[in-house]
């Protein structure tokens, strides 16, 4: 009996023994696929994470490609940049008139700033020179475009005014020079007057344009009052020495300056006349030019040309001087009369 029961507990035992080796091998047998599931997903995560990080770089490099393939954008900054000549350039393509004349009478202002009492005659007729010229380019300028931009009904009678302005400067610089008799001081006397006649003269064309074009043109009073000074009336000049002046109280010879109107010796046609008792009579028809202190004339004969004078002043003496020319070397021929 106790035989059985042994062999029935180890017949167990075997059985036992058995069945744990199989579950043994079912567990191995288990292992290599899971195994295999875990390296399948291990390496699948690995291939995703390679995967992804290559993409990340190629983001990454495709980002710094973008900002580096920006660059034309950049360049076009840069271009904008290198374009800013030509938007300077549309900016100066169309400068109005106002603001043309604006600049040249600041630098004409600045110019006359300059203290002139230290510098010598010579350097003081270069400075007058310089500022006449600064207006003659510029008269220059605008009479050209003038030319170009007017039609033709208004260029020809601006033309015909633009002589008669000219013949009327040329006439009133030899009358400014004239006073100095030949010295040092006729250049001054002669640029002054030619720079004032022209910066005058560049307004008028000024407004001319900017007419032609459309533009509006201004005048400051400031600067109406400086032209209107360098505009001389001729009129009133005359008032200021109307009447007769004598020079010989023995003879009761004098030198009358009347209205033709009222003038026993008028000169048909003219305003005033000019006449010396025992001499000649002339008119305001044969002014060559003026200044606010003397005036010029020219009288025609058959043969010859002869000038006449008239010297004035504020306490002076009117003086009537004969030119048989307007050369310095004809002041010794010169017949003078002064008058109380």
């Amino acid at each position: 009996m106790k035989k059985k029961v042994m062999l029935l507990f180890l017949c167990m035992m075997v059985i036992l023994s058995a069945c744990g080796k199989t579950e043994e091998k079912k567990t191995e047998e288990k292992d290599p696929v899971a195994n295999v599931v875990e390296e399948n997903i291990t390496t699948e995560i690995v291939q995703v994470q390679e995967e992804q990080t290559p993409t990340t770089e190629n983001e990454e490099t495709g980002a710094v490609e973008n900002e580096v393939e920006s660059t034309p954008e950049t360049g076009a900054v840069e271009n904008e940049v290198e374009s800013i000549p030509e938007t300077g350039a549309v900016e100066n393509e169309v400068e109005s008139i106002q603001d043309e004349i604006a600049k040249i009478e600041e630098k004409s202002r600045e110019h006359c700033n300059i203290d002139t009492s230290s510098m010598g005659q010579q350097e003081m007729n270069r400075h007058s020179a310089e500022w006449y010229m600064m207006w003659d380019e510029e008269l220059n300028s605008l009479w050209s475009r003038l030319s170009d931009e007017l039609d033709a009904d208004t260029k020809a009678r601006v033309l015909e005014e633009q002589r008669a302005w000219i013949k009327k400067k040329e006439g009133n610089v030899t009358a400014a020079g004239i006073q100095a008799l030949g010295g040092t001081l006729q250049p001054l006397l002669e640029s002054d007057t030619a720079g004032e006649m022209t910066r005058a003269r560049v307004y008028i064309l000024a407004g001319y344009l900017a007419e032609a074009r459309n533009e509006s043109f201004t005048i400051s009073p400031e600067i109406q009052e400086s032209l209107d000074a360098a505009e001389i009336s001729l009129d009133e000049l005359f008032k200021q020495v109307e009447g007769q002046w004598i020079f010989d109280e023995a003879r009761g010879a004098c030198v009358g300056i009347e209205r033709t109107e009222t003038c026993d010796y008028g000169v048909e046609g003219s305003n005033w006349t000019i006449w010396v008792t025992g001499g000649d009579i002339f008119s305001d028809l044969d002014v060559y030019g003026y200044t606010e202190t003397n005036i010029l004339f020219k009288v025609k004969y058959e043969d010859s040309d002869a000038f006449y004078e008239l010297s004035f002043g504020e306490n002076l003496p009117l003086i009537l001087t004969y030119k048989t020319s307007l050369t310095v070397e004809a002041i010794n021929d010169e017949e003078v009369i002064v008058c109380n």
